[in-house]
């Protein structure tokens, strides 16, 4: 690993939420990685959700869409990382670790 770059976003709703966020890459050979840092529930409810995952990586293997999203991946020259926040009736902190390879 020759360095790595964190990225962080938060997401809030008494309802249903969805954030999505996009990472651009100068074509480095990468591992990224997501991670939740915190989730609480912010009403009354019993029920909450949270979750963090790679949607979209674009790289030298061209554009992949991820259904179910994924938690962690490796691909050469990658140029664009594609991240979703998903939260109900919570707040959530989540991460984007970048690890370059290259």
């Amino acid at each position: 690993m020759v360095g790595q770059t964190a990225y962080g976003w938060y997401a809030y709703s008494d309802t249903a939420y969805i954030y999505k966020a996009t990472v651009d890459i100068k074509s480095r050979d990468v591992f990224a990685e997501v991670a939740l840092n915190r989730v609480n529930f912010i009403d009354d409810g019993e029920d909450f959700w949270g979750e963090i995952g790679i949607i979209k990586m674009v790289s030298a293997n061209g554009s992949e869409p991820f259904d179910p999203p994924r938690q962690g991946i490796f691909r050469h020259g990658v140029t664009q990382i594609k991240i979703q926040m998903t939260v109900i009736s919570a707040f959530a902190r989540g991460r984007l670790m970048v690890n370059y390879w290259s």
